[in-house]
């Protein structure tokens, strides 16, 4: 969840209500969806390390990098427009790079929601409260039944 803003009288972030450990996350990175909905993921490593950003349970594919579609490459630098989009659940991104990849939500039967989590594997080894084993970045993609949520609008994003 999103914080709750900025405490005017000493310019901390407000945690989200019930999270102490999200004080440093203003934004929301919850991704929440239909069933069969296709979401667009846009992964940018603007650290100076590898990441290694997995999504657990299910597959991503693999459409663009670095602003560029992936369609093959000929001869001379000419694109030949063939398709060398993969398919894949983790995606390794260097220092300044970019990927953009397509989820499909799986189908969900029933109440409530499932959950699948995107997270950086490369941070395995730091620990996340009530979560063992998994570290640094971290969000979960919420799956609901298909037409039981309102279907979106506009992107997941914050122009500053």
């Amino acid at each position: 969840p999103a914080g709750r803003g900025t405490n005017m009288a000493t310019g901390d972030l407000i945690e989200p209500l019930g999270h102490p450990e999200l004080r440093y996350q203003p934004i929301s990175s919850l991704i929440q969806c239909a069933a069969g909905d296709r979401v667009l993921l846009r992964f940018v490593n603007l650290g100076y390390t590898q990441s290694s950003m997995r999504l657990a349970g299910t597959r991503m594919h693999v459409i663009g990098k670095d602003a560029t579609p992936l369609r093959g490459v000929g001869i001379g630098g000419r694109r030949t427009g063939a398709d060398t989009s993969y398919y894949t659940n983790t995606i390794h991104i260097g220092a300044g790079e970019s990927y953009d990849a397509l989820f499909t939500a799986p189908a969900k039967v029933g109440a409530g929601y499932d959950t699948y989590l995107l997270h950086n594997a490369a941070m395995g080894a730091v620990a996340t409260p009530g979560l063992p084993g998994l570290g640094g970045q971290l969000t979960e993609i919420r799956v609901y039944a298909a037409g039981s949520i309102p279907q979106q609008t506009q992107p997941n994003e914050q122009v500053v």
